[in-house]
């Protein structure tokens, strides 16, 4: 916790000739809730597959274990229950395993469903557990929340607060992020992608703020 275990160095994003960000640099520290914002198509998966490529531009701690999560929920066998799924990489005792999926509401014989017939929240849920109880220390999430009903997001956002790890996360789930983050990568119009130290709350306020010397700036000059 409060060391560097992630750092990107004027990073920039393209696809082909377009530019979804300029050059941007941050750091990451243990124990940091990093939201990634912004509107559709701005580049926020892209970022985030970048930071889990180190390359001359993103430099990752040698301590840090990735686990992520994508929106195709590729990390489980259909063939297996869900018990089986998520104690298959964890050196967790079983009590522990069930304890977190009781959380996210796997109850008592649920356990045993395959995960062919779960429901695509019920997958959701299930690959969430997996990646909790697994050998990782910092959870690289894209969209999470989707396909979860309000109750099991509740559930979700306590066991992230709990979390002693890194996350770093895309969301548009506002009040996901203002429950869970604790510093803002937001993407911006002018393809700029700024850094807030500080929950979604605080960032809102502030950008607010802005926007209002913006304007009293740009009614200034028209009076100019």
């Amino acid at each position: 916790k409060g060391r560097t275990v992630l750092r990107a160095d004027e990073l920039a994003g393209s696809i082909g000739e377009r530019v979804l960000w300029r050059p941007v640099s941050f750091r990451v520290q243990g124990g940091d809730k990093v939201a990634v914002i912004g509107p559709n198509g701005c580049g926020k998966t892209t970022l985030v597959k970048a930071l889990l490529q180190p390359n001359d531009r993103v430099t990752v701690s040698p301590a840090v274990k990735i686990g992520y999560f994508s929106q195709h929920i590729d990390i489980l066998d259909e063939h297996r229950s869900v018990l089986d799924n998520v104690r298959a990489d964890s050196s967790q005792d079983e009590t522990l395993i069930r304890t977190v999926l009781a959380r996210l509401h796997f109850f008592r014989e649920e356990v045993y469903k395959p995960v062919r017939v779960l429901s695509g929240g019920e997958r959701v849920k299930a690959a969430l557990a997996k990646l909790f109880v697994s050998d990782v220390n910092t959870l690289v999430l894209d969209e999470p929340t989707n396909f979860l009903d309000i109750e099991s997001i509740e559930a979700f956002e306590a066991l992230l607060r709990e979390y002693e790890g890194t996350v770093l996360f895309v969301s548009h789930d506002r009040r996901f992020i203002e429950r869970v983050a604790t510093r803002i990568l937001a993407f911006g119009d002018d393809r700029r992608i700024r850094v807030f130290d500080g929950g979604y709350a605080q960032y809102r306020s502030g950008a607010v703020a802005q926007e209002d010397r913006d304007a009293g700036e740009e009614q200034l000059l028209v009076l100019e």
